[in-house]
């Protein structure tokens, strides 16, 4: 119960962080025009370089979380883990890609293009929504197989080792977001 009310509290403070969230998800920019040099793998840097560098990315991600009631801060470690630093160009071998590594097939069966960047991040907060129903905010491993989906066990374990590693330097550092919520937004909408 503790760990739901310190959840929820933390959503709050920092959903308020950047206010700019909710308007940016209204966009619709494909990750084509993002991305003109594909889709790859990138070194995101510390969580604070990476918020810094996707300011845009991060506020939708917040945003998104509070909408879907996802702890804010689980969102964001997933987000850096999954796309290497809130990066709309990432992608793999295995076909996902963008903010929340979303694959087409799971994001069609949200009813969401994961090949648009607000759709990502929105299809990847409707998955992680679920895991969370059904592991709690904090059984990374649970949240590993109904999130990251991969068969090999490696894969998942390495994805539970990832987020429970960046989840507390969010957590434990709110002026994290608020530094990468008050850095100037790219233009266009997306980072």
């Amino acid at each position: 119960m503790l760990a739901v009310l310190t959840a929820s509290l933390a959503t709050a403070a920092f959903a308020a962080s950047c206010p700019n969230g909710a308007e940016l998800l209204k966009n619709n920019t494909p990750l084509a025009d993002l991305c003109p040099k594909g889709f790859g793998q990138f070194n995101p840097g510390s969580i604070s370089q990476a918020m810094q560098a996707q300011p845009n990315n991060v506020a939708m991600v917040v945003a998104a979380a509070e909408q879907a009631g996802v702890p804010t801060n689980l969102a964001l470690a997933v987000s850096y883990h999954e796309s290497e630093g809130f990066n709309s160009c990432a992608g793999s071998d295995t076909g996902v890609k963008g903010p929340m590594q979303l694959t087409q097939k799971t994001a069609r069966s949200l009813g969401y293009n994961r090949d648009i960047n607000e759709q990502n991040i929105k299809g990847g907060m409707a998955v992680l929504k679920q895991a969370v129903d059904a592991c709690g905010a904090i059984n990374y491993t649970c949240l590993s197989a109904r999130y990251n989906g991969s068969p090999r066990p490696g894969e998942q374990a390495g994805w539970a080792r990832g987020v429970q590693r960046a989840d507390p330097q969010v957590q434990n550092n709110p002026s994290l977001l608020a530094q990468a919520c008050t850095t100037p937004a790219n233009k266009g909408g997306t980072d």
